[in-house]
Formats: structure tokens, sequence, C-alpha cells
């Protein structure tokens, strides 16, 4: 991959991310009395032309999907290069994977579940399956698939789909990441993996699973050794917080354990996780060659979306503005 091959993508999405939500616009809209005002905020910014065709103020989950495809087709056309856009394209597809092969195993309809984003052809791949013909499937796909309906014949259990498919989507994340080669993707992969083993670890303790049950789910290859979640297994969340106060990830997790330990909440957990992957990102915007603008681009708009959404759906429940402060994430810009 040719770094310089990306000068006019990053051209362009600097001209992009200029559209992207003020921290101004964002204070607005918290601040709004209503959804209406909310909506006539929202009409005045890049999104004025989607809103405008909103007839019931709150189908706005059907107007964020839409702008988040858009924007996916948007960066398809600016990067010379479609694995960066199909790297953040992946959780989309073990997404679908992870709902078709529930509605294969469970034999229910969850086809409201899937997200049109991903790169999979979802009917396609059931097709295969179902034929129990995968050799024209992605291998690590294929690997995957194969796995899942593995484990279930012995196990019996579709919880266990999950769990699976979310594993295999880091690894396989990760590997594309390797092969791209840009350090700061690899150190963002890294941070991810160590929140995610963290948080296994207290949500593991919290449904009183055994020591062997998260030896099976901690992921490997992040930055902290899986040693020291299992030696973790029996401390106290206060214990905890000093193990890892250390780790390179600490500025994000001390205060991503603390916010849990006062609310016994994994929403809070992940919202400063959320918080220092995007802090992390952001060394994008001094990178002027390569991929690594178009990847944050796509990131900050996910960060975008998720803040819209919880704004709408506060004043959908007139939730008051301290408490939706509360739950927001960072920007990118």
């Amino acid at each position: 991959m040719d770094r310089l091959d990306f000068t006019q993508g990053v051209v362009r999405t600097r001209v992009l991310e200029k559209k992207l939500l003020t921290f101004g616009t964002l204070e607005r809209l918290i601040d709004a009395g209503t959804m209406d005002e909310a909506m006539k905020i929202l009409k005045e910014t890049d999104y004025g032309s989607s809103f405008s065709l909103l007839t019931e103020n709150n189908d706005f989950e059907t107007i964020l999907f839409a702008e988040l495809k858009r924007s996916f087709q948007i960066m398809d056309d600016v990067s010379p290069d479609s694995s960066i856009v199909n790297l953040l394209r992946l959780k989309y597809d073990y997404h679908n994977l992870k709902v078709l092969l529930k509605e294969i195993i469970l034999d229910k309809d969850f086809s409201h579940l899937y997200l049109p984003i991903g790169t999979m052809d979802i009917k396609q791949i059931k097709t295969f399956i179902l034929n129990e013909n995968l050799q024209d499937v992605d291998p690590p796909v294929r690997a995957a698939i194969v796995e899942v309906l593995t484990d279930y014949k012995i196990t019996r259990d579709p919880q266990r789909i999950g769990i699976i498919l979310d594993r295999l989507y880091i690894y396989h994340f990760l590997k594309i990441i390797e092969a791209i080669k840009s350090p700061l993707f690899i150190e963002y992969a890294k941070a991810m993996i160590d929140f995610i083993n963290v948080r296994t670890l207290i949500r593991v303790k919290r449904q009183k699973k055994d020591r062997k049950f998260l030896e099976e789910v901690l992921l490997s290859k992040g930055n902290i050794e899986k040693e020291k979640f299992l030696h973790s297994f029996t401390d106290s969340i206060d214990q905890i917080i000093r193990n890892f106060r250390n780790e390179k990830i600490a500025k994000g997790l001390i205060p991503a354990l603390q916010s849990y330990k006062e609310t016994n909440r994994f929403e809070d957990f992940e919202k400063e996780m959320d918080n220092y992957l995007i802090k992390l990102i952001r060394e994008a915007k001094h990178i002027h060659f390569g991929p690594e603008p178009i990847f944050a681009y796509l990131l900050a708009k996910e960060t975008e979306m998720k803040n819209l959404r919880i704004i709408l759906v506060s004043k959908a429940n007139e939730i008051p503005p301290q408490m939706v402060r509360k739950r927001m994430r960072e920007s990118y810009v």
C-alpha cells in the first residue's frame, strides 16, 4: 500500500470533516426544549436535506441509519483502497452473520435485525449454509460459520453464537490491520482488545461464571497478557483498578472502571472506552498521506450518529439535558 495514493482522498476527507457537528451544535441540540426545536437545529446542518424529509419526528432512526450508510458510500468513492472502508464494514458483516446463524439454528425470523452496511451477501451465504457448500465463502467467514455450527451441535447453547463471533470478528479485524501496517491502526486494535478483555472480566464475575469460562472468552493479541485477567478473577473492583492502573490504556480504563463501580452500568464503562478510542484516533488529524484519515472519519461519523441517537431518544422521552450530557461521547472534532 502506497501512502501517497491516499493524497487526494485525504484532501476530500478534510473537507468532509468540516461538516461534522461541532461541540457547540451538539450543546444546542441537548438544550433544545422539544423534538421540534432539535429538528430545526439539525436542518441548519449537513443533515438538513435528510431530516427535512422526515414526516414523523420519532422516525429519526431511519434517517440516522441512511446517513451512516451514505457516509460509507462516500468513503468508498474517496478511498483508493477498498480494504480501508471494508475494515469498518466488518463489524456489520459479523453482526449480520450472527443474525443469520441465529435464524438458522433457532428457526426464527430475525430479518428486521440485519444492517445493510456490510460487504456480505447474506442471502447467498444462507443458501451456501443450507446447501452445506461453503467453498465459495471468504475463508475467515467460512471458518467462523463452521466453528459456530460445530459448537452448537456439541453445546446446544445459542448464547455461544455471539461469544464465538465476537471473538472471531476481533481477530479478523486485527488480521486486516496487521496487513495494512499502520501503527495507529494497530494501537487502536490492541487498545480495543484490552478494553474488551477488562469488560469481559467484569461481566464474567457479575454473571458468576467460572475461571475456565473466562479463559475461554478472553481475547489474545492485546497489550495486556491474558494471565493478568485470570489472576484478577477473584479480585474486588477496587483491586482490579489497582491491578491495571499502570497499563497503556489506564487514562481511559481507570475512569471506565470507576464509573462502573459507581453505577454498576456497563454503558458507563463503554462510554469511557469510546472516549479513549476516539481520542487515540484523533492522531489521524496530523497525518496527510495514508489511510488513517479515512478510517478516522468513519469512526467520527459512527460516534456522531451515536450522540445524535442519544440526544433524539432523550427528546422523545423528555429526558433532562443534565442526564443527556452524562451519556454523550466525545466527538472527533
